[in-house]
C-alpha cells in the first residue's frame, strides 16, 4: 500500500485578507469601482467651470491611483509580504496614500503647465483632503475586504467539519462489511482470513491517514485493495473490468468515495444474484472534468435485492461532493437494461483563480 499523505481540499493560498489584485478580474473590477467613487466624488466637489472637464480630471486622478495601488500591492503579494493581517494593513495603507499624494502633486504641475483649469486652492490643501480621502476610502475597503475574508473562513472551517463528519460516517459501515468478510473466511480458510485481516488494516491505514481528500490514484488503489477483499468471499461471481488510463489523471476528491459506490455496485447488485455478475470501473479524463462510471448489473426481481443502507451512501456521498467542490461536481444514477450505472462529474479545476 502506498504512503497516504494528510491532504485538505480547502486550502487558504494566502494568510493577507486583501482579494488577488494579479487576477484580471478583481483588478478590473477594482478599477470599476474607482470609477463609480470618482464619479461621485466629482458631482459632489463640482463648482464651476466644464462639468465634463472636471469628471474626466478626476476620473484620471483616481484611476491612475487606482491602476498603480492594486500593480504594486499585486507586485508586493508575489513577494510573500501580504501573510498577515498587520502588514497587509500597513501596506495598503502606505502605498494607497503615497501614491494619492504622488499623482496629486503631479496632475497640479500637469494642470499649472497646460492651464486645464484655475487652481482656487493650494497645494498643502489639495494634498490634505486628497489624502484624507484616500486614508478613509482604504479604510473602508480594508473593512469590507477583512470581513468577506473572515466570513469565508468560517464557512471554509464549518464546511470541512462537515465533510469529515459524513465522511467518519462512512467507515463504520465499510467495516462492518469487511468484518463479516473476515468472519465467514476464519473457521473454513484460515489463511484466508488473515490476508483479510493484512488488507483491512492497510485499508485503514490508508483512510485514517487522509485527513480529508486523496489523489485520484490512491482512493483507486484503496478501491482496489477493497475489491481483493470481496473477491475472497465471492470468488468467481465478483468480476471487475476497469478502464482507467495511464497516467492517472491529477484530481484530489474525499477520501472513500469510489470505495463506498463499488461496495454498494457488490452488495446491491453482484451478490443478490446467484451466477454473480461484473462491474464495470471506467475513468475518462476531459480538459474540464474527470468522469468516472461504475455499472453494475441488477436483478429483476428487486424482492430479492438487498435495500437497506444504499440511499444513504448515495446521498452521503453526494453531499460530501457538494461540500468539496463548491457544488460544481454531479453524481448521476440510472438504471438501463438491468444494469445500475453511477456517473460522478468532478472539476479539475477547483482552487484555481
Amino acid at each position: 500500500m502506498p504512503h497516504y499523505g494528510e491532504k485538505n481540499i480547502i486550502e487558504s493560498k494566502n494568510r493577507g485578507y486583501l482579494p488577488d489584485f494579479c487576477n484580471t478580474d478583481v483588478f478590473l473590477r477594482a478599477l470599476l469601482v474607482v470609477e463609480l467613487i470618482a464619479i461621485v466624488f466629482a458631482l459632489v466637489s463640482y463648482q464651476s467651470g466644464s462639468f465634463y472637464v472636471h469628471i474626466a480630471l478626476i476620473s484620471v486622478l483616481m484611476l491612475w491611483v487606482g491602476l498603480c495601488v492594486a500593480a504594486i500591492l499585486c507586485w508586493i503579494n508575489r513577494l510573500g509580504w501580504l501573510r498577515t493581517t498587520v502588514s497587509t494593513t500597513v501596506w495598503s495603507i502606505g502605498v494607497t496614500l503615497l501614491i494619492t499624494l504622488l499623482i496629486t502633486l503631479l496632475s497640479v504641475v500637469l494642470e499649472s503647465t497646460m492651464r486645464i483649469s484655475n487652481q482656487s486652492q493650494g497645494m498643502a490643501y489639495l494634498l490634505v483632503r486628497n489624502g484624507a480621502v484616500a486614508v478613509i476610502l482604504i479604510g473602508l475597503a480594508l473593512r469590507y475586504f477583512y470581513l468577506e475574508f473572515e466570513s469565508k473562513l468560517i464557512l471554509e472551517v464549518q464546511a470541512q467539519a462537515r465533510l469529515q463528519a459524513l465522511q467518519a460516517r462512512i467507515r463504520p459501515h465499510f467495516l462492518f462489511n469487511s468484518m463479516n468478510t473476515i468472519a465467514s473466511l476464519t473457521h473454513d480458510e484460515p489463511d484466508l482470513a488473515e490476508q483479510s485481516i493484512e488488507n483491512l488494516s492497510d485499508l485503514f491505514r490508508a483512510s485514517l491517514a487522509a485527513e480529508s481528500s486523496v489523489s485520484l490514484q490512491q482512493e483507486l488503489e484503496l478501491t482496489r485493495s477493497y475489491i481483493e477483499l470481496e473477491s475472497l468471499r465471492l470468488g468467481d461471481r465478483l468480476q471487475i473490468n476497469w478502464s482507467v488510463p495511464s497516467p492517472t489523471p491529477e484530481l484530489l476528491l474525499p477520501a472513500l468515495t469510489l470505495q463506498p459506490l463499488v461496495e454498494n455496485a457488490i452488495y446491491h447488485g453482484v451478490e443478490p444474484i446467484y451466477e454473480g455478475g461484473t462491474i464495470d470501473i471506467i475513468v475518462r479524463s476531459e480538459s474540464t472534468a474527470i468522469e468516472i462510471v461504475i455499472t453494475n448489473p441488477v436483478l429483476e426481481d428487486r424482492s430479492q435485492q438487498h435495500h437497506d443502507g444504499n440511499q444513504m451512501a448515495v446521498d452521503n456521498i453526494r453531499e460530501r461532493l457538494h461540500i468539496a467542490f463548491g457544488g460544481e461536481a454531479a453524481m448521476q444514477l440510472s438504471e438501463v437494461d438491468e444494469l445500475f450505472t453511477v456517473t460522478l462529474t468532478l472539476p479539475t479545476n477547483t482552487g484555481e483563480d
